[in-house]
């Protein structure tokens, strides 16, 4: 099997789809990336940069991609949604212009993804089955990417809402019943993954502390000002900290390496959500060993997270959370016991690698490739 997989430049993080591409490529998967988003990027350093350095990733040039499509060489495309990287998506004439030349010029490197596949598709050029790859932060699917939730096999979706048809409120008019229903069926959620590599970079997952010798009680170290609720909690681990040791942001900034070393040393790691509520920090407090308290989740996850089984589940307006920590701290014996199937399900099941998986698996359920 062949994979063409049509990308962005990367960006700041790994944030869903260049998890994909780096768990394709530790999976041995032979595939194309166009564009090279290795000379092609915003100058990123560091384990992100390096990594994708070290991925034996092929980067053909943008005729011999055409060629390739003409020649029927791809099995798969796997695209992101259609986006711009560049200006927020304001381009002048020159840049327009570029767009209808050649997409490989220098002036419109940063306009990728299912922008491209889509113009294919207004082309008229032949295209193998192909799946979208949505790692937007929204709970719906914007106008721009209609035709490519229309020609697509399966469509990933981060932050899929329990309601799917929700995914269409932007152009709901333009569906009727039966449309809705079957783009509805084409929608799969998908988690934001974990590489190991880069994870490795500053600690070392297999070496983790038992419970019962962390020396933390309660640890809270995030950007609080990404969800009101990220400030409502402290008051509340405040009222802890006159029987617990608890850390916080409000007790200073820390460095990833410090962050790693006081999770690890947490008996209980908490993560409220974001912007979304999915993001890479509820695995990595997984791996670190820690008891998870992680706000419930409202979207569709394509794995088991189990209240009181591998973490637990904080309800969103905060109710009984305080009630909720001191008995859990106050019952050792079973909170090291959902630490360790938290962490054994994030160390088995949650990495790039297993992102790989489940999205080729789900798709060679929909189409033989």
């Amino acid at each position: 099997m062949k994979i063409l997989v049509i990308g962005v430049p990367k960006r700041d993080s790994l944030i869903g789809f260049d998890n994909l591409v780096l768990g394709l490529s530790k999976l041995g998967v032979d595939f194309d990336h166009y564009p090279n988003i290795i000379t092609q990027s915003y100058n990123v350093i560091g384990t992100y940069q390096l990594k994708f350095d070290n991925a034996n990733i092929s980067y053909p040039e943008y005729p011999a991609i055409i060629e390739n499509l003409k020649k029927g060489y791809y099995d798969l495309i796997i695209t992101t949604v259609c986006r711009v990287d560049y200006k927020a998506g304001k381009h002048g004439f020159l840049s327009r212009l570029s767009r209808k030349v050649k997409y490989s010029l220098e002036s419109n490197k940063y306009k990728m993804g299912g922008t491209l596949v889509a113009d294919w598709l207004n082309k008229g050029i032949e295209l193998p089955p192909f799946i979208v790859f949505d790692d937007t932060d929204d709970r719906f699917i914007w106008p721009v990417d209609l035709d490519l939730l229309l020609n697509c096999i399966v469509y990933f979706k981060n932050e899929l809402p329990f309601d799917r048809f929700f995914c269409f409120r932007l152009f709901e008019s333009r569906l009727n019943k039966q449309q809705k229903i079957k783009l509805a069926e084409k929608l799969r959620p998908y988690w934001i993954s974990y590489d190991k590599d880069s994870f490795a970079h500053f600690t070392d997952i297999d070496k983790i502390k038992p419970y019962d010798e962390r020396n933390i009680d309660i640890s809270y170290l995030c950007n609080i000002h990404m969800n009101y609720n990220r400030i409502k909690i402290l008051p509340m681990l405040d009222n802890l900290k006159t029987k617990y040791k608890v850390i916080t942001t409000k007790d200073g900034k820390v460095s990833k390496n410090e962050f790693y070393e006081i999770s690890k040393r947490s008996k209980i790691s908490i993560s409220l959500a974001g912007r979304r509520w999915d993001c890479p920090k509820h695995y990595e407090l997984l791996l670190c060993g820690a008891l998870l308290f992680i706000s419930r989740p409202n979207i569709e996850l394509p794995f088991d997270l189990i209240d009181s089984e591998n973490c637990v589940f904080i309800e969103n307006n905060l109710m009984n959370f305080e009630r909720q920590a001191r008995y859990y701290l106050d019952n050792p014996i079973l909170s090291a016991g959902i630490a360790e199937r938290g962490y054994n399900l994030a160390k088995k099941s949650l990495s790039n690698e297993k992102l790989a998986e489940y999205v080729l698996d789900t798709t060679k359920q929909v189409v033989q490739i």
